[in-house]
């Protein structure tokens, strides 16, 4: 009897045991059966797809860790003070550590990326290119990620050893996806634990189709420069372009129906000049707070940088993290893209620049504007050459007129203004002077002339541009040759 029971005991013994060894699952099925995770977490927040695999591969064995098994847990994240989720204690380091809890694995996946873009230890990763692995490897160690000294050295040898580089190539969007597709399918399918999530290139309902359409594929804030997809995607629930150095504002306004005006207050862009620079370009208006909670600062990132990235208003981010307009965060700083921050960012710079509503401006008073241009129009000519008034549209030389205190228009007739024929020799060509302001009823006004922007009249006046708007009841920056502004008051 008691032989019989032990012969039992061991027949379980080894059953389990072959049973634990044939649901092992193999390097090649954990890469087969996540790496579209870790693409759309490259393209989600920017961090290279081949580092996530492979630190998916040394954290949890392959799949086959205790802690990956039991809490979904694929990047060995442990509590902190800023997890609520669910937690299991773990023999890590130490005895018993508390770890997280995810109901899948897309959310661990999910976890890690904001792990690393929302903690400014990591911020200085983002400056690396999204296919420097070599970098993204040495730099986890050096942020302290792992404590093992040969980390780096374990995640490069598990990129290269299953050519984990394709799949940072395909989340740049160099190297097509169906390269992979159907090898990957092969292998995914052969895996037996039935927890992780099924690859699907084609119609996935759980994730976002990165097909060869790339009008709706979601487009995230932290991808590097130049892998934006070509025409319209989305940051932020809003629809944006990606558009290089020199685009024409007025020709995309036209080509997108969009009027011009918006499109310069959409992008929180001074004026509507030609881009200086490659950036994004949104057709809607951007919202007042972010998908996410924070943005980690890059070095050389600028606060309107960070605006376009996230897709959020520039007065808003600005809002958030006290900072005024010329404020700039440093490289390293969590800005606040929900909810308010508690103190202002590490400046970039020691002081601010003044806003222009807060500069100390000339006096532009209407009695000293008229005084002036009496003494302009009374001075001799020199040279042989008066001063010519300014003229309407097809050169017609038409009268200057000053209002004086008593309300009793005086005209100076443009004839009196003509220069006397000079006594010899050709006639040198007449020199056009600035337009003279017309005070009418305490206000004073401006006449557009060719060639003359809404940026450049505020200027002229010391006024801002929104000060012009809000006076002339102007809903963008479009202003007519001829159209009478007002400029002072």
């Amino acid at each position: 009897m008691q032989v019989r029971k032990f012969l039992l005991v061991v027949c379980f013994l080894l059953g389990s045991a072959l049973l634990v060894k044939a649901q092992r699952i193999t390097t090649q099925q954990y890469i087969a059966t996540y790496y579209q995770l870790a693409i759309d977490e490259q393209r989600r927040s920017g961090v290279p797809a081949a580092i996530t695999l492979a630190q998916g591969v040394v954290e949890t064995q392959s799949g086959n860790g205790t802690l990956c098994q039991q809490s979904n847990n694929h990047f060995g994240i442990k509590c902190k003070n800023t997890w609520t989720g669910k937690t299991i204690k773990y023999d890590d380091d130490e005895a018993q550590e508390c770890f997280r809890v995810y109901d899948s694995a897309e959310e661990s996946y999910r976890d890690h990326s904001d792990f690393l873009r929302n903690n400014p230890r990591y911020g200085f990763l983002f400056q690396f290119d999204g296919e420097d692995y070599k970098s993204w490897a040495y730099g986890l160690k050096q942020a302290g990620y792992a404590t093992n000294k040969s980390y780096p050295q374990q995640l490069i040898k598990v990129i290269e050893d299953n050519n984990l580089q394709r799949y940072s190539l395909i989340a740049l969007g160099k190297l097509s996806p169906e390269a992979v597709a159907a090898e990957n399918a092969a292998i995914a399918g052969t895996v037996v634990n039935p927890k992780p999530r099924p690859v699907n290139n084609n119609n996935s309902s759980s994730a976002p189709s990165y097909n060869n359409s790339t009008a709706s594929r979601p487009a995230k804030p932290s991808r590097p420069a130049g892998s934006y997809p070509k025409g319209v995607f989305e940051i932020n629930g809003r629809k944006v372009i990606y558009a290089k150095a020199g685009t024409s504002l007025i020709a995309l306004a036209s080509q997108r129906d969009i009027r011009l005006s918006k499109l310069v207050r959409f992008n929180d862009l001074p004026n509507d000049a030609p881009l200086k620079k490659d950036m994004l370009i949104f057709l809607q208006k951007k919202s007042k707070r972010g998908s996410k909670d924070y943005h980690v600062v890059a070095g050389g990132e600028t606060t309107h940088d960070v605006a376009q990235a996230e897709g959020i208003q520039l007065k808003w981010l600005r809002r958030r993290n006290k900072l005024h307009d010329g404020e700039e965060a440093a490289a390293g700083q969590q800005l606040a893209l929900n909810g308010y921050a508690s103190k202002t960012p590490v400046l970039a710079k020691a002081t601010r620049i003044l806003k222009e509503e807060e500069e100390e401006p000339e006096d532009f008073s209407p009695g000293k504007m008229v005084k002036e241009i009496k003494e302009e129009m009374s001075k001799p000519a020199t040279g042989g050459v008066a001063s010519i008034p300014p003229s309407k549209p097809g050169g017609v030389p038409v009268p200057v007129v000053a209002e004086p205190e008593n309300n009793e228009a005086t005209s100076v007739p443009a004839k009196a203004a003509m220069p006397k024929p000079a006594p010899a020799g050709p006639a040198p060509a007449p020199v056009r002077t600035a337009p003279a302001p017309v005070k009418s009823g305490g206000q004073l006004y401006h006449e557009v002339q060719p060639k003359e922007t809404l940026y450049g009249i505020a200027k002229l006046y010391n006024k801002t541009v929104t000060q012009l708007q809000e006076w002339n009841n102007l809903q963008g920056y479009d202003i007519k040759i001829g159209q009478r502004l007002l400029v002072g008051k």
